[in-house]
């Protein structure tokens, strides 16, 4: 017969990627091939999990085909953060797959033989990114065009930004019908400039894409416009808005739309990036006290006095009679700040991000957040008193 039940077109890698089929009662399994990235990713006999009146079900949950191909990963910096410091698009392969199921039922002939059928059946394609499901609700429909319109950023900050010159931005998103960008800057007299920017690809696809849009991203950069241009430079703006859509001689906003406001520059802020809550970038700037630590361990080891009886003296005060080894050099950053209520909640999700980025002297580097409590709520305060340690890798030390 045929699949009758299919994941959401956007589903997440967290839960269940599940299929059912419904077959005549004869099917006593089914051949299952499952295709990740348009690649056979493996097979596996699926076994009849119930009955609908005279038909066998199958139900199939293909979840562990993915795990393996779907970022973050260890050991490589997922491609969602993009570049610093300049305008990029980036198309995200690794953060989304696309899977789907090929099923050939198997019966047992009259002489009692195995046979299986030599008539595919195919599910539908799914698209599956590592994301928990969206607030209350137990779908990803709120970032996904036409589903959603305007869909959401795969952010959970989906209020106003601060930035100032010196900061990074980036916006991940599902680009179906998506093949452009629209930023419209205001300057601090009130007036306002659009400019449409072209993402140069093909508005049929269900890729993810990341977009930088901080002041360090946008101001002074070049892209390939529909109209008008990034000002050189910011002094003259208060804030612009972000929005992605489709452009066909005119911009039509197929997504929410943030607004980044331009705030002066700070020597003590701090940028992270991190891999969010719904698979997409993440990015914050951080101003507040920061102090800078590093911690030494080792295990301190006595050896014997070296010892010569020809030689006098006998041992010399400087010979090594106690060493370390197995040492291990760690630096540390403590930040101390204060955050607006709003804002809590998203910072509480770098907590439990499992890839956390700080931008140092142009380049990412890649850290830890130090388990911590954080408070998101605080009904007697204007703002949240914040406190956490970022922990940089080992540094590597020579060994005796």
């Amino acid at each position: 017969m045929s699949y009758t039940i299919n994941p959401d077109t956007l589903s997440s890698l967290l839960y269940p990627v599940s299929y059912r089929s419904i077959e005549p009662s004869a099917v006593v399994q089914q051949q299952v091939d499952v295709y990740v990235g348009g690649s056979l990713a493996g097979s596996f006999l699926a076994v009849q999990t119930g009955t609908s009146g005279s038909s066998a079900v199958f139900d199939t949950n293909v979840q562990s085909f993915l795990y393996s191909d779907v970022a973050p990963v260890t050991g490589s910096k997922t491609s969602i953060f993009g570049t610093l410091d300049a305008y990029s698009l980036t198309t995200n392969t690794d953060v989304i797959k696309s899977i789907y199921c090929v099923s050939k039922n198997q019966t047992v002939s009259s002489a009692g033989f195995l046979v299986t059928s030599t008539a595919p059946q195919n599910s539908a394609t799914a698209y599956v990114i590592p994301a928990q499901f969206y607030g209350n609700e137990f779908d990803l429909n709120d970032f996904y065009q036409p589903s959603a319109n305007p869909f959401k950023f795969l952010t959970t900050n989906n209020q106003d930004r601060r930035c100032n010159d010196d900061g990074n931005i980036f916006l991940s998103f599902i680009g179906k019908g998506v093949n452009a960008a629209q930023f419209e800057f205001w300057t601090k007299a009130g007036s306002s400039a659009v400019t449409i920017v072209d993402f140069v690809n093909s508005t049929a696809n269900n890729d993810l894409y990341t977009i930088s849009v901080g002041v360090s991203n946008v101001f002074g950069s070049s892209a390939v416009f529909h109209s008008g241009n990034f000002p050189t430079h910011s002094s003259a703006y208060s804030f612009y808005e972000v929005s992605v859509g489709n452009y066909t001689g005119s911009f039509t906003r197929l997504s929410e739309k943030i607004q980044i406001n331009i705030e002066p520059n700070c020597s003590d802020n701090i940028d992270l990036h991190w891999f969010g809550k719904y698979g997409g970038a993440e990015s914050y700037q951080f101003r507040g006290l920061i102090q800078e630590l590093q911690t030494a361990n080792a295990d301190i080891i006595n050896v014997s006095q070296p010892w010569n009886v020809a030689a006098s003296p006998r041992a010399n005060s400087f010979d090594k009679t106690i060493i370390k080894t197995n040492q291990k050099v760690n630096k540390r950053k403590q930040l101390k700040c204060n955050i607006p209520h709003e804002d809590a909640v998203y910072i509480a999700s770098l907590f439990y991000s499992p890839e956390v980025y700080i931008i140092e002297d142009g380049k990412y580097v890649n850290v830890t957040i130090s388990n911590n409590d954080i408070l998101t709520d605080n009904n007697r305060t204007t703002d949240i008193e914040l406190s956490f340690e970022i922990t940089y890798p080992n540094k590597p030390t020579a060994q005796l």
